[in-house]
């Protein structure tokens, strides 16, 4: 008898987590512009939409974005995924910090001077306040490259562009706590 209830309520709480709901978007940027592009984060986006697949969630994959099209993935992700159980926001590409201010940078970014780069990146706390709009359970996954996406245009490291020295020491590579 304990057997069976045993089983009875093993299959109730499957059947319980089949049935919630789980959506999940995916950006993945390495197409960069103005921004030394990266080699792997649309094969990595691609990767973890197969993965979330699997585990039974609705997946929307966005690769090498401009961030009108970040911004507009993130508005229709809130709207489509409205009432969802669990909800996931995966990004793989450049992450900087600015003063404090983590951002997400789509293939348009522009590190021409910092105020450039404030307009042209994307908030982390946007992706955060969609999240939190959407669904009782919300996850952000970040794949930001930590290398700096600015150090010298000589071709070593990841950077395509310098930053001007009086703005350098506000701008991070990778993000911040």
């Amino acid at each position: 008898m304990r057997l069976l209830f045993a089983l009875l309520l093993m299959l109730m709480s499957t059947a319980a987590a089949v049935a919630e709901r789980r959506v999940a978007l995916i950006i993945a940027e390495d197409g960069y512009r103005l921004v030394r592009p990266l080699a792997n984060p649309v094969h990595d986006g691609e990767a973890m939409a197969a993965a979330l697949k699997k585990l039974g969630f609705e997946v929307i994959l966005e690769t090498n974005r401009d961030l009108r099209r970040m911004r507009r993935a993130l508005d229709d992700f809130r709207l489509d995924a409205k009432g969802a159980d669990v909800a996931l926001v995966y990004f793989s590409g450049h992450g900087v910090e600015i003063l404090g201010d983590n951002r997400l940078l789509p293939i348009d970014a522009d590190a021409s001077s910092l105020d450039a780069l404030e307009k042209t990146s994307l908030p982390l706390e946007e992706v955060r306040d969609s999240v939190a709009a959407t669904a009782k359970v919300g996850l952000i996954m970040l794949d930001a490259c930590r290398s700096d996406p600015f150090s010298g245009s000589s071709g070593e490291g990841r950077g395509a562009t310098s930053l001007a020295k009086d703005v350098s020491d506000k701008v991070k590579p990778g993000l911040g706590r």
